[in-house]
C-alpha cells in the first residue's frame, strides 16, 4: 500500500486495498456466531489477605461482580473522619469549577 501511495498509483492502490478489505458472506456468518457466543467482559478482582495473628492469615474472597469490587475497595480503604476531611477539602477547593450552570441544563 505504501509503495502505491508513494508512487502515486491511485488506481492500483485502490484495487489492492479493496481486495483485502472485502468481507464475504462467510465472514459475516462467522461474525454473527462470535457475537452470539460472546461472553461478558471479565471483571478484575483481587482478594485480600487478613492477618488475625502471627500464625493465622486468611484470604477474604469477594464475588466476581461490581458489588464485589465495591466491597473490596471498601475493605481496603475504610471510610473515616480523616478521609472525609480530605475529600471535603478537595471538593470545597474545586466545587465552583465543577458546578453545572443553570443555562446548560436547558
Amino acid at each position: 500500500m505504501q509503495t502505491y501511495k508513494s508512487s502515486g498509483c491511485d488506481a492500483r492502490g485502490k484495487e489492492f486495498y479493496n481486495s483485502y478489505s472485502e468481507v464475504s458472506d462467510f465472514f459475516l456468518q462467522v461474525r454473527d456466531i462470535v457475537a452470539k457466543k460472546k461472553k461478558a467482559r471479565r471483571l478484575e478482582l483481587n482478594n485480600h489477605l487478613v492477618r488475625y495473628s502471627e500464625s493465622s492469615i486468611e484470604p477474604v474472597c469477594y464475588p466476581e461482580s461490581f458489588e464485589g469490587i465495591i466491597l473490596s475497595y471498601a475493605d481496603r480503604h475504610p471510610f473515616n473522619r480523616h478521609l472525609y476531611q480530605q475529600m471535603k477539602g478537595v471538593w470545597d477547593e474545586h466545587k465552583m469549577s465543577l458546578r453545572v450552570q443553570e443555562d446548560a441544563k436547558k
